[in-house]
């Protein structure tokens, strides 16, 4: 699709949310005037956002897709190998959860799906939002229901030529929502001083097996991970399981948008989706993840 059809595409979008911005002040301008109510002005406030969204989701969705299937996929396929993209399409929420280390909440989404191989090592990666539901109720008795967000940002999982026997978890002590308090007691987790001080001051490593952890996380991997850490925006959370590593980026951020109320730049946008698309490869490249000394024999 060429740049002056999706430049169609989201000024329509963006004028559908202009409008309902604009029905959203009137409403509330009219309840204010005419019931005098801070009530019916909460109200009209509410009932302008809900019109906005209902007016807007449609040519908001007809553009997102659009843009991705025209910017996004054309980048993904010039670094992965048997991609598969599908931008509606989410991480199921049983691959986080059956690592048993992450804090699941009440609502789980997940939306731009990627699959793939780079350099020989299977990708899977998605955005991913965590949300808990929390319930208050005031002195009248009236309860109200709000949702704090527990995760957002991505979630990915890589081939790990280094077999293991026993699972690890590595994480960023900024890291909250790892599941470490909450894990079964059939599971049985120590908690595992590395001989890096400084690995252990900026990381926490629980472990099955703490010979395993010896193993698998050697002195050259620590050095690989604290390097990624400082250059990644957001707090990283490290699952090794069932010999594969799954990695959580919680930035509070979702990849490869794209605003209605932005003009399309190309250059800016094929910049912006490789920044993206490296955050993905460089946990192949810095961490050597396509090493074969170690690979498993099929």
């Amino acid at each position: 699709m060429s740049v002056e059809e999706l430049e169609v595409l989201r000024k329509k979008a963006r004028n559908r949310s202009l409008l309902g911005i604009f029905i959203g002040i009137v409403l509330t301008v009219f309840f204010w005037i005419i019931l005098e109510s801070p009530f019916f002005i909460f109200f009209g406030i509410v009932l302008g956002i809900i019109i906005s969204v209902i007016i807007s989701s449609k040519p908001k969705r007809e553009f997102t897709l659009a843009f991705k299937n025209t910017y996004v996929l054309k980048s993904l396929k010039g670094v992965f190998t048997d991609l598969v993209y599908e931008p509606e399409k989410g991480l199921d929420r049983s691959v986080i959860a059956d690592t048993q280390m992450m804090y699941m909440g009440d609502i789980y989404s997940s939306n731009d799906y990627i699959e793939g191989k780079y350099k020989d090592i299977n990708v899977v990666q998605a955005d991913v939002h965590i949300e808990e539901e929390h319930e208050s109720t005031d002195s009248d008795g009236d309860t109200t229901t709000t949702y704090v967000t527990i995760f957002m940002g991505r979630w990915m999982v890589f081939d790990f030529n280094k077999p293991f026997k026993a699972n690890i978890q590595v994480s960023q002590k900024e890291f909250s929502n790892n599941k470490v308090s909450n894990w079964g007691s059939s599971i049985k987790y120590k908690k595992v001083a590395m001989e890096d001080q400084d690995f252990n001051n900026k990381f926490r490593v629980y472990a099955q097996d703490e010979i395993e952890a010896f193993y698998v996380l050697t002195p050259s991997l620590m050095e690989r991970i604290k390097k990624l850490s400082s250059t990644i925006k957001g707090s990283l959370l490290f699952c090794f399981v069932d010999n594969k590593l799954h990695i959580g980026i919680y930035n509070n951020e979702d990849s490869f948008e794209h605003g209605i109320f932005t003009k399309i730049n190309e250059e800016k946008i094929m910049n912006e989706i490789s920044t993206d698309i490296k955050l993905i490869t460089n946990f192949v490249d810095e961490l050597s993840l396509d090493n074969d000394l170690f690979r498993r024999k099929v």
